[in-house]
């Protein structure tokens, strides 16, 4: 298993695939309502964010996505960046690809100049808040109704 950097004239399609693949089967799978691919096209281009994908076998099983969280924040913005998204394709659930993604865009952000990376979800996904827990990351908060369907629980890690 290998992670790696996306090339955006290659790998686009691809990625998009695993993010549908990934989310296919939960409340989140209209990605429209949440997630743009476009401007993780932008953050890429404008070295604001990071992309990156995990291959086994020559084939692409996951991919993270994270960037600053308010460029017009100045080093406010850069220090603290935000996963927008993480997919892995379901037949590679629960084998490591998530854990080997996040600690590899952790690495990345903190070349970027990131020390805390946060990320949120909906406050009733158990597995997905497990899963931050047990990378590191603590609850720091929640909005009620912050998504259009639910809440959400807000989590950050202090990069060292």
């Amino acid at each position: 298993m290998e992670t790696v950097p996306i090339d955006l004239k290659k790998n686009l399609q691809e990625i998009e695939q695993v993010v549908k693949k990934g989310f296919s089967d939960t409340p989140d799978s209209n990605l429209s309502d949440w997630f743009s691919f476009p401007e993780m096209i932008l953050s890429i281009k404008n070295g604001s964010g990071v992309c990156l994908k995990c291959i086994q076998n020559g084939e692409m099983i996951g991919m993270v996505h994270a960037m600053e969280e308010n460029p017009i924040n100045g080093r406010e913005g850069r220090e603290k960046w935000v996963i927008t998204c993480m997919a892995v394709i379901p037949e590679n659930k629960g084998k490591g690809v998530g854990t080997k993604l996040l600690s590899a865009i952790e690495a990345e952000a903190k070349k970027y100049g990131a020390i805390k990376l946060f990320v949120h979800t909906n406050k009733d996904d158990e597995r997905v808040i497990r899963f931050y827990h047990n990378n590191g990351y603590k609850t720091v908060g929640f909005v009620d109704d912050y998504y259009y369907d639910g809440s959400a629980i807000f989590l950050l890690k202090h990069l060292k």
